[in-house]
């Protein structure tokens, strides 16, 4: 028995995650990546497409991997590999979404839970690679989640309301916004990147018990990017872990706030992403 116990303790837990790979830019993949592992948790990356750096920089090369995702998948089933979370970001298409809902039917389950970042747009405009069959196609996913991660924006988009502006002046129609859309599917509602005065806030709403989470970190330049890639991540993680979300909450805005104070202090370019790489400890249990 003490042999088992010792297996069992080892044994860490894996993640899919359904993203892009961005070369610059510090988001998606390579934010997920070791935010998941300093949480002792297996990231497995599942590439939707590879880019020499992320979208907001002035200019981008890009490789669409639609056509080998279902192939990758069947390898990965051939091989017996199973997740003990599934989280999704940044899809290229409509058809990206089916195919992860598709990788969903597959691996999901009772106790695989799912996350859903729901990527389409920020501050009150959808990206201009995305239209409105893209936006239908995403709530379609998002309704199969367990947990879902909007922007504001995003949020205002599956919502079907109209953006209220970045700065809230009250938080009520916020947390309905996040009430609707736990009606919806996701039993867990986080938006986040919610500015008000000096602050950005991050709300979460569980609809099973009515509890509304407000964590707010202190606000550095303009934005930064993948903040949002990196909250997701951390979400994800205790999610796997079976943590609950304050207490992740907590962690990731720990964690954001300290790296965009680095990053503002040091001039870096916003598009270079945040230095979250000295404040992973934020994240490891202590023994």
């Amino acid at each position: 028995m003490e042999i088992a116990k010792e297996v069992f303790l080892l044994a860490v837990p894996k993640a899919a995650v359904i993203n892009d790979l961005s070369g610059l830019g510090k988001c998606s993949l390579t934010a997920a990546i070791p935010v998941l592992a300093a949480m002792g948790v297996q990231a497995c990356p599942l590439p939707t497409a590879v880019l020499s750096n992320q979208t907001g920089f002035s200019s981008y090369d890009c490789v669409d991997l639609t056509g080998h995702l279902a192939s990758f998948a069947a390898e990965w089933k051939k091989h017996g590999a199973h997740f003990d979370g599934i989280c999704t970001g940044f899809l290229c298409s409509p058809g990206q979404v089916r195919l992860a809902q598709d990788f969903i039917d597959t691996f999901g389950g009772v106790h695989t839970p799912v996350l859903v970042d729901p990527v389409l747009g920020d501050n009150g405009k959808v990206y201009p690679v995305f239209d409105e069959a893209m936006c239908h196609a995403v709530k379609t996913l998002t309704a199969r989640a367990d947990v879902i991660t909007p922007n504001l924006t995003e949020a205002c988009i599956l919502a079907g309301c109209d953006y209220p502006g970045a700065q809230a002046q009250t938080l009520e129609p916020i947390w309905e916004i996040a009430r609707r859309l736990s009606e919806t599917g996701p039993r867990t509602v986080v938006i986040t990147g919610v500015h008000q005065g000096d602050y950005i806030l991050n709300l979460g709403y569980q609809a099973d018990s009515g509890q509304r989470l407000t964590v707010k970190t202190r606000r550095f330049g303009g934005g930064f990017s993948g903040t949002g890639d990196i909250l997701a991540a951390v979400l994800c993680g205790g999610l796997v872990r079976g943590d609950p979300l304050g207490p992740t909450l907590l962690k990731a805005a720990a964690l954001l706030e300290a790296a965009a104070a680095e990053t503002c202090a040091d001039g870096s370019d916003p598009n270079d992403g945040i230095a979250f790489e000295h404040h992973l400890h934020l994240l490891i249990e202590e023994e």
